[in-house]
């Protein structure tokens, strides 16, 4: 929505009854093309109110955007914050076995199957699935 010149002067005047809702509905892109090409002529004076009526615009939209950047930004530290560790001493450190992987691998040691012992109409099927997923 177009933010009406209204809105724009009660912004460089009266600053205060300017609402939020009112900040946010102003497209200040379009009033500033409105203001230095205007359908009427205007006086230089006028022109000067209403940009600062735009200027305080987005002032306001500006200190509103930090707020609400602070905010996320001590909820997101407030999420993540170290907290109080109650565990017992020994159980703070996992064991090595419990979190490493063995280096010795007995599952590859096995032959792979001939590739002519594969009945292949016995796996048709798992085929046509997957070319019913890739259509799909």
């Amino acid at each position: 929505t177009e933010c009406w010149l209204y809105k724009i002067w009660l912004a460089a005047h009266w600053d205060k009854k300017l609402t939020k809702a009112h900040v946010f509905e102003c497209n200040l892109e379009s009033s500033v093309e409105s203001i230095i090409s205007p359908k009427v002529k205007m006086a230089l004076r006028t022109s000067g109110h209403l940009l600062l009526g735009v200027v305080r615009i987005y002032h306001r939209k500006a200190k509103y955007l930090l707020a609400d950047c602070n905010e996320a930004f001590i909820k997101i530290k407030m999420a993540f914050r170290p907290g109080v560790v109650d565990l017992p001493e020994e159980n703070r450190e996992a064991a090595y076995n419990a979190i490493t992987l063995p280096e010795e691998f007995h599952d590859f040691d096995q032959p792979l199957p001939d590739l002519d012992d594969i009945d292949v109409a016995q796996h048709d099927h798992a085929i046509v699935f997957q070319q019913m997923l890739v259509n799909f």
